[in-house]
């Protein structure tokens, strides 16, 4: 079973929190609190560390639990660390020991903390107020009178001092990120092309002049050599940034323009920084402010993990994804401007490509009329993605962070690496616990999870264990989940002398196929082989048991363009009883 979810899958975390409360038994409101709160702040549900423990204890149980008998709490925490290393599933860098001695430090403060309406939550609060008044928080109706009675001044409800609410919004786990030298924005900044427009804004303004109307911003554009919306929008920004302040119907420098604008690095800062408070960045009316936000968080999330360019039509799909039911138009041109500013600040670089390839993935994405540009963050640029999405509230690890954690996350963060990074990474993770115990924790893990993308990367992390890697895989080889890869995985090495079945190689076909997470992806790894080759493997998939095989038929019979293809898919679904 899956016990990390760095990408904030919520069904995913629903099915596994239900085995695991399932497997525990007992504790059910102390557990969800646990679960929850653990799913919103790392997505790691049997990572634990004293910190995490104590934590827990005097931060998230006094603000979200109501329970009568406050000293289960960490009777429920003694016997979940049991649970989790009883079952084999407890990662964390401290003994049991120290786990359980963590817990008892907490409980003093636990205690003063529960009987502290302070430390309580707003919702907590509202749930104390309705059963101290006999009001069921479940019954509707009964809540509704209870609200009334409260808003009349029949009923009293003191939330002064409420711990304010956490986000419960799921964690986003990004991939590490080399970044060549700190602060290399500092070189990219003087020579900017925002930075002279911004201190000709300034100029403009001078002492002070009336708020611009239309014919005042052509003038400003003109002057610019630049459109009337990024005329508008150089004004607006420099409000944001507090380089001017509106007084009556005046525009005027702050106290600030002047000093700040003879720092380049800092005015580059505090001009990245406020970029996201800018209004009316979409003319059309379909974005506002909020939606603004998500679309820069994913033109952010699409670029950064990439030490390459990426297709701007792939940032906009991801963007639509995020802003759905809003038109991939509008989307489009709210990301094309926010790259039309970042390449301003040297932030980034975009080019239009020629590659045969690279055109057909986007054509994919966009049949009519597709953007070829593509779209890459230069070092400032990364510099400064990595402390937007942190501020963001995204998980956003250096190499170091990754190093003890534990393999079911690694191996899920892997795939999203850049070459550099793995160079980096792979070998420290293995060093930090040493080649046995690595190859014994990726071996663990794949006996646990049944996931093709994270079969295919713990081998791929196996092979890099050297001889401790191969002995793991050996005692894999007779594993009904992961037999037929581990089989395969060492005849191909020439470390076995058993050889492997025939209906391995369909199962391992099947894994390379359900882990490409794209139709356009499985398709393309299907289409590597000839027409003949793909009928054959189409024929033996409803005998290989693969889990996946009703998902990657499906999407070969729903998206294959050789309708020959497409018909033999949809026939073994039908085997296959979909």
């Amino acid at each position: 079973m899956r016990t990390v979810f760095p990408h904030g899958d919520v069904d995913a975390f629903e099915a596994a929190r239900a085995e695991l409360a399932e497997r525990f038994g007992g504790a059910a409101e102390p557990l969800d609190c646990l679960l929850e709160d653990r799913f919103a702040r790392d997505g790691l549900l049997a990572w634990w560390t004293e910190e995490d423990l104590e934590r827990f204890l005097l931060e998230v149980a006094p603000r979200r639990l109501v329970v009568a008998d406050w000293s289960a709490v960490p009777e429920f925490l003694h016997s979940w660390v049991d649970f989790l290393a009883g079952e084999g599933l407890l990662s964390s860098p401290s003994p049991v020991g120290a786990l359980h001695r963590a817990i008892d430090r907490a409980v003093p403060g636990f205690l003063a903390a529960m009987a502290d309406p302070a430390s309580w939550g707003p919702e907590k609060s509202w749930s104390a107020a309705m059963r101290e008044c006999g009001v069921d928080p479940a019954d509707d109706a009964r809540v509704a009178e209870f609200l009334a009675a409260v808003d009349e001044g029949a009923v009293e409800v003191d939330e002064e001092g409420a711990a304010e609410q956490a986000d419960d919004a799921p964690a986003v786990w990004l991939p590490p990120v080399a970044v060549a030298e700190e602060e290399p924005h500092a070189a990219t900044a003087a020579d900017c092309p925002l930075l002279h427009r911004i201190r000709a804004v300034l100029d403009w303004v001078g002492e002070g002049r009336p708020v611009p109307r239309e014919s005042d911003v052509d003038g400003l554009a003109a002057r610019l050599s630049v459109d009337r919306f990024t005329a508008g929008l150089l004004v607006e920004w420099a409000r944001e940034a507090h380089l001017l302040r509106r007084v009556h119907d005046r525009l005027v420098p702050t106290l600030l323009a002047r000093p700040l604008s003879a720092e380049p690095d800092l005015l580059w800062s505090r001009l990245w920084q406020s970029f996201v408070l800018l209004d009316g960045f979409t003319d059309d009316g379909e974005l506002d402010s909020e939606d603004f936000v998500e679309v820069v968080q994913a033109v952010l999330c699409a670029l950064y993990p990439h030490a390459d360019a990426v297709p701007l039509e792939l940032v906009t799909d991801l963007a639509c994804r995020v802003l759905d039911g809003t038109s991939r138009q509008a989307v489009h041109r709210a990301v094309t401007r926010i790259v039309d500013q970042w390449e301003s600040m040297g932030a980034l670089r975009r080019y239009e490509t020629t590659a045969p390839d690279v055109l057909a993935e986007i054509a994919e994405l966009v049949p009519a009329d597709p953007d070829p540009t593509m779209v890459e963050l230069l070092s400032a640029g990364v510099w400064a993605a990595r402390g937007s999405l942190r501020a963001f509230g995204f998980l956003v690890p250096e190499v170091a962070d990754l190093v003890p954690r534990p393999a079911e996350l690694l191996a899920l963060l892997v795939p999203e690496c850049s070459p550099d990074v793995l160079a980096e990474l792979v070998p420290a993770w293995i060093a930090h616990r040493g080649a046995p115990d690595a190859a014994a924790e990726l071996a663990a893990l794949l006996r646990r999870v049944d996931d093709p993308s994270l079969r295919l990367t713990a081998l791929w992390l196996l092979e890099r264990t050297g001889d401790d890697g191969v002995a793991a895989v050996r005692g894999l080889a007779d594993d009904p989940v992961v037999g037929p890869a581990a089989r395969v995985w060492l005849q191909a090495r020439g470390a076995s002398d058993d050889v492997a079945r025939p209906e391995d190689e369909v199962w391992v076909a099947l894994d390379g196929l359900a882990a490409s997470d794209a139709p356009h992806l499985l398709l393309a790894e299907l289409r590597r082989h000839s027409a003949a080759e793909q009928l054959d493997l189409l024929e033996r998939v409803p005998t290989a048991g693969h889990a996946q095989a009703p998902e990657v038929l499906d999407t070969i019979a729903r998206h294959h363009p050789d309708a020959e293809i497409a018909a033999a898919a949809r026939r073994c679904l039908e085997r296959v009883g979909c």
